[in-house]
C-alpha cells in the first residue's frame, strides 16, 4: 500500500467546506496518519479556512491557502496524492501530473456535472472518486497503485468526447 506521506487537498474555486470539514475529521485523519502522512497542504477557495491544530493530534503539519497564482502548480508535483473536488479543472491537472487522485463529487450541486465527470474518469481507471460519506472508507482501501497514469493521447478521446457532451447539455 502506498505511503501518503504529502497529501494536497483541493476545492479549486469553489466552496467545498463540507468537503474540508471530512478531511479534518478524526475518523479521516486518523486514516491518514496509518497511512504515513506527515503533511497535509490544503486550498480551501472562497470557503472557510480549516481547523488545522485538528491535525497536530496526529503528527501531521499542515500549510493552507485560499488561492495560489502562479505558472505552476506545484502542491500536485509534490503530493503522494491529491484529494479533490470533482471539477474538471482539477481533474486535469491531476492527470496532467500523472499523480494519483480521489475526486470527491459534491452531492449538494444542482445539475451536477461532476457525477458524470467521476465516473467517467474512475471507469477508465485514471481517478478514483467517491462521495463525502464514502470518502474515509476510500481511503482505507483504494490502492491508487492501480490506477493507470494518463498518457497524451492514449485513452482521452473517449473521455474528452464525454466532457464535450456534458457542456453540450
Amino acid at each position: 500500500m502506498i505511503q501518503l506521506k504529502s497529501v494536497y487537498v483541493t476545492v479549486g474555486t469553489t466552496k467545498f467546506d463540507a468537503l474540508i470539514e471530512k478531511i479534518f475529521s478524526d475518523e479521516v485523519l486518523l486514516l491518514l496518519q496509518r497511512r504515513g502522512c506527515k503533511k497535509i497542504t490544503v486550498q480551501y477557495g472562497t470557503g472557510k479556512a480549516p481547523p488545522v491544530n485538528r491535525a497536530k493530534n496526529y503528527g501531521i503539519a499542515v500549510e493552507i491557502y485560499q488561492f495560489k497564482f502562479g505558472p505552476e502548480r506545484t502542491d500536485i508535483i509534490n503530493s503522494d496524492l491529491t484529494i479533490g473536488h470533482a471539477g474538471a479543472g482539477t481533474c486535469m491537472d491531476i492527470l496532467k501530473n500523472r499523480k494519483p487522485g480521489l475526486v470527491v463529487v459534491n452531492d449538494t450541486l444542482m445539475d451536477n456535472h461532476q457525477v458524470e465527470l467521476a465516473e467517467q474518469l474512475a471507469k477508465d481507471s485514471y481517478i478514483f472518486q467517491c462521495n463525502l460519506s464514502s470518502l474515509a472508507k476510500s481511503l482505507e482501501v483504494l490502492d491508487f497503485e492501480m490506477l493507470v497514469p494518463y498518457e497524451k493521447g492514449r485513452g482521452m478521446p473517449a473521455f474528452i468526447s464525454h466532457l464535450r457532451e456534458m457542456m453540450r447539455t
